[in-house]
């Protein structure tokens, strides 16, 4: 599938499976021998708790593991492509940070698994809505020609943005707070007391007190902290104020 259909596809699909075998066709005609997806809601999102993970190729067992070791936290080439916000080859992650003992010890095991060369693939989405797609090329191929890993880095943000947009429906409708909740809410999550959101939104510390307790029984949460978490995952919380 070329790139103009690949876009086509996506923009019109309506099944996530269809959407991932599209993906992984498209991906293995470019030099790829497996590849996976990993959905990560924000903290505070209805579904946060939820894995969703997609896998063409990698063993069981392995998907097993990269959960583990992203619980311990000794992903290196994952963590490093999600900060910079570009695709990483596995191969050079010791020439682009310094890694503890617990990621040398990740890297040697990704190797003793067959896993030398390959790349990390980010994808960004609405409200923190993020994922990263991992790469594993096949026998023979050590780097992408650059034309090439620009349409496979291109290809995982557009599944990922659609992948977002099909499940939505399933994650539910978010709370129905009115434009001055929304306004408080924010405030909260920037860190401001109620003194100091009455004195920006110019009412009193009261009002602002009742906006709070108003917020908490329509997100089911009982402080600011949670009130904050989950205004950013369902996307309440604006740039504006």
């Amino acid at each position: 599938m070329d790139v103009d259909r690949f876009e086509s596809f996506v923009q019109a699909v309506l099944s996530t499976d269809e959407l991932w075998r599209a993906l992984v066709r498209f991906a293995r005609a470019r030099g790829v021998d497996k590849i996976g997806y990993h959905h990560m809601p924000p903290v505070g999102a209805p579904d946060d708790s939820v894995s969703r993970i997609r896998n063409a190729g990698f063993p069981a067992e392995w998907v097993e593991y990269y959960f583990a070791a992203r619980q311990a936290g000794t992903l290196p080439i994952t963590d490093h492509a999600r900060r910079h916000g570009k695709p990483v080859y596995w191969d050079d992650i010791e020439t682009l940070r310094e890694l503890t003992a617990d990621e040398r010890a990740h890297l040697a095991k990704l190797r003793a698994a067959g896993f030398v060369y390959g790349l990390a693939v980010p994808a960004y989405g609405p409200n923190g809505r993020n994922g990263i797609f991992e790469v594993a090329l096949a026998a023979g191929v050590e780097r992408l020609d650059p034309p090439v890993l620009a349409e496979l880095n291109w290809a995982c943000q557009a599944t990922h943005l659609r992948y977002c947009a099909l499940i939505l429906p399933d994650i539910g409708v978010p709370p129905p707070l009115s434009r001055r909740e929304k306004e408080v809410l924010t405030w909260v999550a920037r860190g401001k007391s109620n003194a100091a959101i009455a004195a920006i939104l110019g009412i009193s510390a009261h009002t602002v007190d009742a906006h709070l307790r108003r917020i908490y029984q329509k997100l089911g949460v009982f402080d600011r902290i949670s009130a904050a978490l989950r205004g950013i995952g369902y996307g309440l919380i604006t740039s504006e104020a």
